[in-house]
């Protein structure tokens, strides 16, 4: 909002998030009901696709860097990592935590930033959804091999609907030219419905359930 020198700082004033963000609060009231997590990810979408429309990648997306206020409404936040980008243009730089990567990312490869921010948002939705992170990314190469044969295990206990799941794997597609865009996203079956909107009143709490800092699914 603001920048404020302080002699020999520059200081940066932002929003404040009065309630933390995405991971803190999976960690406090545990994993995400569906409907709840509709809401979140469309305005997670919002925001990537209004990047998008301003030419700007965000390269950084994750549960950490989602901040939530007092409503319960999306902040993106930590622009550390973005940078502009045409549409056919080709990054070079590993940016963001490995646990959200997308696999050329990973492979060093040149890719394009608006797919990888896809697909770590489809990380980001599978960790609200489940309590679990998809990938455990202290094995890179078991990782990066789950990722190349598009492999994705939903944990047995947590009954998710099959739109939801379609469009995890086609968020996840280890091929970038495959993946869903924001356009394609907004559309599917699970979020169609499911306008953007700003929550004004506070929400009730939500139930409790556990959240596992990593997949054991390996």
């Amino acid at each position: 909002l603001q920048v404020v020198e302080v002699h020999p700082f520059v200081c940066i004033v932002q929003e404040h998030a009065d309630n933390g963000d995405l991971l803190q609060r999976i960690k406090r009231d545990g994993l995400i009901d569906e409907d709840e997590s509709r809401f979140l990810f469309r305005q997670i979408i919002e925001a990537l696709s209004y990047l998008e429309s301003m030419r700007v990648v965000h390269r950084a997306v994750k549960c950490e860097n989602v901040f939530l206020d007092s409503y319960d409404n999306v902040k993106l936040g930590d622009f550390g990592f973005s940078r502009y980008m045409h549409t056919n243009d080709l990054s070079r730089t590993f940016c963001g935590s490995r646990a959200y990567a997308a696999p050329e990312v990973l492979r060093s490869r040149p890719y394009n930033g608006f797919g990888v921010d896809v697909w770590s948002a489809g990380v980001v939705l599978y960790v609200m959804v489940t309590g679990l992170m998809l990938y455990d990314d202290r094995y890179p190469e078991r990782m990066l091999d789950k990722q190349m044969h598009h492999r994705i295990t939903f944990p047995s206990g947590r009954s998710l609907s099959e739109e939801l799941k379609r469009l995890m794997f086609e968020m996840l597609h280890p091929k970038p030219s495959k993946r869903a865009n924001y356009a394609q996203i907004i559309k599917s079956a699970w979020l169609i419905n499911t306008p953007y909107r700003m929550r004004t009143e506070q929400r009730s709490s939500p139930p409790t359930s556990d959240f596992t800092s990593k997949s054991d699914k390996d």
